[in-house]
């Protein structure tokens, strides 16, 4: 048998491994608002020239995502083909974020503009250097189809725990109220934000060592490449070119590419409907967090539990299908309120509108843990598949997916967010709730459209994924490895 490493990888030590993944947590609790609300809301950048710089990182994502995929698939050295390149990022990528969020020196939005699309660029490649090579060691630590799921699901939940424990720190302890920066006005003291970037450098630096170094010890015992063939452009374009082709990461690729753009979206808007839609103050925010956890961490072992003997794609399906039901209920029933005779919804600040929507908050969490565990488990499944055909182990250009879908969760939904505030007259000094009154319940009208409709296109495209549980134990002994 091929692979004896399964064996030999304890429960614990993919836990740990899969710690590394708080690292994407913090990344999309980053970009998934805080950013665009900094620059835009706090320092007054203007919401297209946030955005702009935003959405320009994604071309480096979109070219160097597939390649440092490629390259640590066919890299060798002494510390494997993954590690080197995990250690090299890690401080890079917790300083970017540190200087994200340092008090500019000048409030001109020509500085503010290149700032952030600098400081930007260099997290996004750190970040690819960082997420990609450390995804691809997953599927080589087990080939277990339901293990795997175990695998993806403690990601999932180290991802979250990433972004709440930050996010708490933020709500409960930075945006606090000062003489100056009073209740709601508390999300624009800028010096909080300065303790967000510190708060998130020393975040990474504990997930992503703590992650590399679990694994270290293997890798002796990890695969290596046994081509022997000089490195090309053209040799190397042509075997990306032979793993897009494989139908169901094409599947799994587009479906990510929607299902990832509605939540960052969602994510974006929702720093914006807290503060204007639903008038929240930070104190009252910050068990929303521990609770998003809570249900992130339900929902992953609920789909280890429920997938387990099942299929894994009809399973996510169903998990999705049912968000495009339940996540718009609040905003929808607020927004009908006024039109009807009967309230169908509390009224703001009061005790049962909190307990209403924290529930909700714990519910979408839980569902949308399950459905990207799934996912992401199903992604380490084609890496098999894909070796059948073209005899190669590519998990680096597959992990590519979950790393691009977080950042299209983080980059594009807040590129195209900034275009909206804009289109909707979200003024960067906009203080009063009363003003904003009309642009705020466009900006719900917005999300509760284009949130359902995006996961809706995104959960059809997972219909052509087509490996099975019996296929992928058939690839697996086929290609002589310990399913373990």
């Amino acid at each position: 048998m091929k692979d004896s490493i399964a064996k030999g990888v304890s429960n614990l030590t993919l836990i740990l491994y899969a710690s590394g993944s708080g690292t994407m947590g913090i990344n999309s609790a980053i970009f998934g608002g805080w950013v665009l609300f900094y620059y835009n809301q706090v320092l007054g950048l203007n919401a297209v020239l946030a955005s702009t710089a935003l959405g320009i990182s994604l071309v480096f994502d979109a070219i160097s995502d597939p390649l440092v995929g490629a390259w640590s698939d066919r890299f060798k050295s002494k510390w494997g083909r993954r590690h080197p390149f995990v250690y090299i990022s890690i401080i890079p990528l917790a300083l970017g974020f540190y200087f994200l969020f340092s008090i500019p020196s000048s409030s001109d939005q020509n500085f503010l503009f290149w700032k952030l699309l600098l400081l930007v660029i260099l997290i996004r490649i750190s970040l690819t250097f960082y997420e990609t090579p450390r995804a691809a060691l997953g599927p080589e630590l087990t080939k277990e189809y339901d293990r795997r799921t175990f695998v993806t699901g403690w990601s999932y939940v180290m991802g979250v725990m990433g972004a709440i424990i930050l996010s708490y720190l933020m709500y409960e302890f930075f945006l606090v109220e000062t003489e100056e920066f009073q209740k709601d006005m508390a999300f624009l003291n800028p010096i909080s934000y300065t303790y967000l970037g510190i708060s998130s450098a020393i975040m990474i630096l504990i997930f992503g060592l703590t992650s590399c170094l679990s694994t270290h010890k293997f890798i002796p015992e990890l695969h290596k490449p046994t081509s022997t063939q000089n490195f090309s452009l053209k040799r190397l374009l042509n075997e990306l070119l032979e793993c897009f082709s494989n139908r169901s990461w094409l599947a799994i690729l587009i479906s990510g590419c929607f299902l990832g753009l509605q939540v960052g979206i969602g994510t974006g808007v929702g720093i914006y409907i807290n503060k204007f839609f639903w008038e929240w103050t930070p104190e009252v925010l910050a068990l929303f967090p521990i609770v998003s956890g809570i249900g992130a961490i339900i929902g992953a072992v609920l789909a280890t539990t429920i997938a387990s003997g099942q299929e894994k794609r009809n399973v996510c399906i169903t998990v999705f299908i049912i968000t495009i039901l339940t996540a718009p209920i609040p905003l929808a029933l607020r927004l009908l309120d006024p039109y009807t005779s009967l309230t169908l919804f509390p009224e703001n600040n009061t005790e049962l509108i909190w307990w209403i929507l924290i529930l909700h908050t714990g519910i979408e969490d839980l569902l949308r843990a399950m459905g990207f565990t799934l996912v992401i488990s199903m992604i380490y499944d084609i890496v098999e598949n894909s070796e059948i055909t073209t005899g190669r182990r590519d998990e680096g250009i597959f992990m590519t997916g979950p790393g691009l879908i977080q950042k299209i969760l983080s980059g594009l939904g807040i590129f195209i967010l900034g275009f909206v505030l804009q289109y909707l007259n979200f003024d960067p000094n906009m203080t009063s709730n009363i003003k904003s009154t009309p642009p705020i319940n466009e900006l719900v009208l917005f999300q509760i459209t284009v949130g359902p409709l995006l996961t809706l296109i995104g959960t059809s495209f997972l219909f052509l994924y087509n490996i099975s549980r019996d296929s992928h134990h058939d690839a697996v002994e086929s290609l002589g490895y310990d399913e373990n």
